[in-house]
C-alpha cells in the first residue's frame, strides 16, 4: 500500500512539473496571446485531469477539489462574534440596494441596528459603485498583459461603452433599486444586446460595427495575462475572504460544515470552498439562507476597500525608494537592467530624448550604475529598452531603485486583491448557476418560469458578451 501511494506522488509530481514546464514554454513563446491562453487551459486540464484519477479527486475537466476540515474550528470560534451578521445585512443592503429589505425578512424595530445597516450599507453602496468599480475595472485592465488582445482590452472596451453614457441616470436608479447585482445583471443583458445587434449587422454586411466591439468581459489567467505569483496571490486572498464569509454566516446560523478546502485547475488554485451542508441551508427559513450566501461577496466588497487603502497608504509611503529619470527596463548586457541613464556624451539625457544617435558610433553613457562606453548598432540602437521614470507618475512610469524592486511586486498584489475582490464580488451576484445570486434570486422569485427565464437570458447576454473574442 505504501509503495503504491508513494508511485501515486510520484506521479502526480512528475505531471505536475510537465505541466509547469510546459506552462513556461507557452508563457515565453512568440504565439498570440489568445492562442497562448487556450494553449494554456489544455495544459492545465490534462494535468488536472491526471491529478484526479490518480488519487479518485472529485473532478471536472481538469478541476478538482482538495478537501480538508483544517479551520473548522477557527471558523466555529469567529462565527461567535455578532460583528459578521451585521456585515453580512450591509452587504445585502451594497449587494441588493432597496430590494434588501424583502430578502432580509422582517426584523425587530431597532433604530439603531436599522441605521447602521442601512445608512452604512446605503452609503457603501455609492461608494463602491461611483468610485471603486470604475477604479477597480481600470486597474484590472491596467495589469492585463501578453499581447495586443489583452493589453489594449481597456481602450477598446472603453472606446465601445461611450456610446451608454446617456443611461447613466437610469443605471444609477438601477443601483438604488437593486443594487449592484441588478446594476451588474442590467449591464451584461444590455452589452450582450449590443454585441447581438453587431452580429445580426454582420450577418446582414455591416462588418464594421462587430469588428470594432470589444467583448464585454475578459477571462484571466496568471502567468498569461496577469502577473503570474502576484495574481496566484490575489486570487487566494478572494476567495479565502469569500468563503470564510460564508463559512463564519453558516456557522452563526447553526449549518452544518462537512469540510473545507480548494479548487485546483491543474497546478493552479482557482477556487475556494467551504463545504456547508446544501440540505439543511436550503431547507431554512429565506432571510437565514440568504444571509449565508451574501456574506461572501460581502466580504469581498469590504475587502476591496481595504486593500484600496492600504494600497494607497503604501504607495505615498515608498515614494522615497521610487526613481526619475530614463529607466533601463531590458539590456543585452552591458548596460544593466534596473540602471537610470543621465548622460549621453556629457549631454543630459532628457534632451537627447525621441533623437536618433547615429548608427556604429561608440557613445558615453553615465548611468545611476557607472559610465558605460556603448556601440549603437546599424540602426543606431544602443541595444536597451528603456521608459521615463517619474517619482509621481505623473510625467512617465512609476520605478523602484533596484535593491527596492520587490516593492513593486507588493503593489501589484495589494491592486490585483483590491480589483478582483470587487469583480469577483459583482459577479457573483449576476443570477447564473453556481453562483451566490442564482440562489439568492430563487428565494426572491419563487415562479419557476420567472426563474428559468431570467437565468436563460442573463446566460446568453453573457456568452454574447464573450463572443468577440472568437473573432480576435
Amino acid at each position: 500500500m505504501c509503495a503504491e501511494t508513494t508511485t501515486k506522488a510520484a506521479f502526480a509530481l512528475a505531471s505536475v512539473v510537465a505541466a509547469l514546464v510546459a506552462f513556461l514554454l507557452v508563457i515565453q513563446s512568440p504565439l498570440s496571446a489568445t492562442v497562448k491562453f487556450l494553449a494554456s487551459v489544455i495544459i492545465l486540464s490534462i494535468c488536472g485531469l491526471i491529478i484526479a484519477t490518480a488519487y479518485g479527486l472529485e473532478g471536472w475537466g481538469g478541476l478538482f477539489l482538495l478537501r480538508s476540515k483544517w479551520g473548522l474550528r477557527e471558523i466555529e470560534h469567529l462565527s461567535k462574534h455578532k460583528l459578521w451578521q451585521t456585515v453580512a445585512e450591509i452587504g445585502m443592503v451594497i449587494g441588493y440596494g432597496s430590494f434588501a429589505h424583502f430578502l432580509m425578512g422582517k426584523k425587530e424595530a431597532n433604530l439603531k441596528h436599522f441605521l447602521t445597516v442601512y445608512g452604512i450599507g446605503t452609503v457603501l453602496l455609492v461608494t463602491i459603485s461611483t468610485f471603486i468599480a470604475p477604479l477597480a475595472i481600470a486597474a484590472l485592465l491596467s495589469m492585463l498583459s501578453g499581447g495586443e488582445e489583452f493589453s489594449t482590452a481597456k481602450t477598446r472596451m472603453s472606446q465601445t461603452v461611450e456610446q451608454f453614457e446617456y443611461s447613466r441616470q437610469l443605471f444609477f436608479i438601477l443601483l438604488i433599486l437593486g443594487g449592484i447585482a441588478l446594476l451588474t445583471t442590467v449591464s451584461i443583458v444590455v452589452y450582450g444586446i449590443n454585441v447581438g445587434w453587431s452580429i445580426i449587422s454582420a450577418l446582414l454586411g455591416d462588418h464594421a460595427h462587430l469588428a470594432a466591439t470589444a467583448p464585454g468581459g475578459t477571462p484571466i489567467i496568471p502567468g498569461i495575462n496577469l502577473p503570474f505569483f502576484e495574481g496566484i496571490a490575489a486570487l487566494v486572498v478572494v476567495l479565502v475572504v469569500h468563503e470564510g464569509m460564508h463559512g463564519i454566516l453558516a456557522a452563526r446560523h447553526r449549518m452544518p460544515i462537512k469540510s473545507a478546502g480548494v479548487a485546483m485547475f491543474g497546478f493552479l488554485p482557482v477556487g475556494a470552498f467551504v463545504d456547508v451542508d446544501e440540505k439543511k441551508l436550503f431547507k431554512e427559513k429565506k432571510e437565514s439562507q440568504n444571509s449565508v450566501l451574501v456574506a461572501g461577496v460581502a466580504g469581498n466588497f469590504l475587502a476591496s476597500v481595504a486593500f484600496l487603502g492600504v494600497f494607497f497608504i503604501a504607495h505615498l509611503a515608498t515614494d522615497p525608494f521610487r526613481i526619475s529619470g530614463i529607466y533601463v527596463e531590458k539590456s543585452d548586457g552591458v548596460i544593466p537592467a534596473g540602471a537610470v541613464v543621465q548622460e549621453i556624451n556629457g549631454k543630459p539625457v532628457a534632451t537627447l530624448l525621441g533623437m536618433k544617435l547615429k548608427p556604429e558610433t561608440v557613445y558615453t553613457i553615465k548611468t545611476s550604475h557607472g559610465v558605460f562606453k556603448k556601440k549603437t548598432d546599424s540602426k543606431g540602437s544602443l541595444g536597451i529598452t528603456y521608459v521615463r521614470a517619474d517619482k509621481k507618475g505623473i510625467e512617465g512610469a512609476i520605478r523602484y531603485a533596484p535593491s527596492f524592486e520587490w516593492i513593486a511586486s507588493v503593489l501589484k498584489f495589494l491592486l490585483l486583491a483590491f480589483a478582483l475582490n470587487f469583480v469577483i464580488a459583482a459577479m457573483n451576484l449576476v443570477p447564473i448557476p453556481l453562483f451566490d445570486g442564482y440562489h439568492i434570486m430563487r428565494t426572491a422569485i419563487r415562479d419557476k418560469l420567472v426563474q428559468n427565464a431570467i437565468v436563460f437570458i442573463v446566460i446568453a447576454a453573457f456568452l454574447l458578451n464573450l463572443f468577440p473574442w472568437v473573432l480576435r
